[in-house]
């Protein structure tokens, strides 16, 4: 048997007899709340004790993978296809127009525009009825 199934059969008797002691005495009795809370105390750290002993899942060992081994680069290799016939060269980018060194000057309207509206979507003016089926008897 597992020592945390042993600790967790203490556990649970030390809470039974914990609840038998707090049910039997009465609240102005000091020995039945003593003996309460020692029993409590008890029954918790089995149960702490039980947890922590139990057995850990077993992962498998990974083995390090090695690393994969190149090849040493020849100096002089034949090349394995031909040649393109025609080579294609990149074209440069078009030369991009100078940027003014001011920001253009933008006049503002002295009336704020309407925004404008998007075309509204036509909403159907009634919503289909969705019949209910009937009973089957």
């Amino acid at each position: 048997m597992r020592s945390d199934y042993g600790l967790y059969v203490v556990a649970i008797i030390c809470f039974i007899i914990a609840g038998a002691f707090a049910a039997s005495y009465t609240i102005t009795d000091p020995t039945g709340i003593i003996v309460t809370m020692i029993f409590l105390l008890i029954g918790i750290i089995s149960a702490a004790v039980g947890y922590s002993a139990r057995p850990k899942a077993i992962t498998p060992a990974t083995q390090p993978t090695p690393a994969p081994v190149t090849p040493p680069l020849l100096e002089e290799m034949p090349p394995t296809s031909p040649p393109p016939a025609e080579e294609v060269t990149p074209k440069p980018p078009p030369p991009q127009e100078p940027t003014p060194s001011t920001p253009p000057i933008v006049t503002l309207p002295t009336e704020p525009e309407q925004p404008v509206k998007a075309a509204e979507e036509e909403k159907p003016k009634e919503k289909p009825v969705r019949r209910r089926r009937k009973k089957a008897q």
